[in-house]
């Protein structure tokens, strides 16, 4: 079990619950409910997610020995051989275009090269961040270009045309990742980024670390909230910009109390002044958790309770379930 485990946690086993579900999004968003071709999605989302997780591991490797906090991650301790990491990096690609050619020969999908190019190009974007991503600061747009074009992946495998409602939900996807790399990211590796000489936009702009005193710059405070405010207003545009967006009135209420604590969370971070991996990964917790839920929130009445509540409640026992047994925990967050 010792090794299952040590390979569980590469893989990001107990995250599967969520990642899997960016695609999947894409697809609800033009109106595609079938139960089947949404579960072969998400599958592809699994493959995609381990793409993503473990290849940045293994380019990554050196760079996480420098922090005491990332000793018990796989490949930095030894416990998995670094090369395994590249042959299930390379296994899981091949894995994830042969579903997708076969679902297209089936009928399952559309037969849509944009499909195939939107999701290629995604990662060729993931990968190049991968590589080249602690080279040049503003690297992370990259990544948010990978997620948002996985979103419209999903679309564009179940429908031919795209909306405004699925431009939103990839705009979000967008400015979504972008934040938890540019900004979290930055602020929860800024005490090891510095001795690699990486280079982000958190340290580009003076975010820093001394001595366990954590310096946050007002550039970097107004960077971070400019972002969380962009990702608030294309929430809010389906209730008043599209016609026949179906809603009742207490999903804009709960979204606002939502984006309240998102902010909060948001602005507790932002805030601290002494660097706390613990406290800093307990306010990512909340704003990821919020953040999470106010997209099946604004899309409740669009998919319909049953559906809606799936996508609210699973990704959660998923991850509860699975922490627990990995890492002994939960919903403490092990691996950030």
């Amino acid at each position: 079990m010792g090794k299952l485990t040590e390979y569980a946690k590469l893989l990001t086993f107990h995250q599967w619950g969520v990642s899997c579900l960016t695609a999947v999004f894409g697809a609800l968003s033009t109106g595609m409910f079938n139960f089947f071709t949404l579960g072969i999605i998400a599958i592809i989302g699994v493959l995609a997610t381990v793409f993503g997780a473990v290849f940045n591991d293994y380019l990554d490797v050196e760079v996480d020995k420098q922090s005491e906090d990332l000793k018990d991650r796989p490949l930095v301790k030894g416990s998995i051989p670094s090369i395994n990491a590249l042959y299930i990096t390379i296994l899981v690609t091949i894995l994830a275009y042969t579903i997708i050619f076969v679902g297209m020969y089936s009928k399952i999908f559309l037969f849509s090269y944009k499909s195939i190019l939107a999701l290629s190009l995604a990662a060729i974007f993931a990968t190049i961040y991968n590589i080249y991503g602690k080279k040049f600061a503003g690297s992370d747009i990259l990544v948010g270009l990978a997620a948002a074009l996985y979103c419209l992946f999903g679309a564009l495998l179940v429908s031919e045309s795209i909306g405004f409602l699925t431009i939103i939900i990839v705009l979000i996807v967008f400015i979504q990742i972008f934040y938890m790399n540019s900004v979290i990211g930055g602020l929860k590796d800024a005490d090891h980024d510095y001795k690699t000489n990486t280079k982000n936009i958190a340290y580009a702009l003076g975010v820093k670390v001394k001595n366990k005193d954590f310096f946050i710059p007002i550039t970097f405070k107004i960077f971070g909230l400019s972002l969380r405010l962009s990702s608030a207003i294309l929430i809010f545009l389906p209730f008043f910009y599209l016609q026949n967006f179906p809603y009742e009135i207490w999903q804009p209420i709960i979204i606002v109390i939502m984006y309240i604590g998102i902010l909060y969370a948001s602005l507790k971070l932002l805030s601290l002044k002494i660097f706390d991996r613990d406290n800093i990964r307990r306010l990512i917790s909340i704003q990821t958790f919020l953040r999470y839920i106010v997209v099946p929130i604004m899309l409740f009445s669009f998919l319909g309770y049953k559906i809606a509540l799936f996508l609210i409640l699973f990704p959660f026992v998923w991850y509860a379930i699975f922490n627990r047994i990995i890492y002994g925990s939960l919903l403490k967050p092990k691996r950030m």
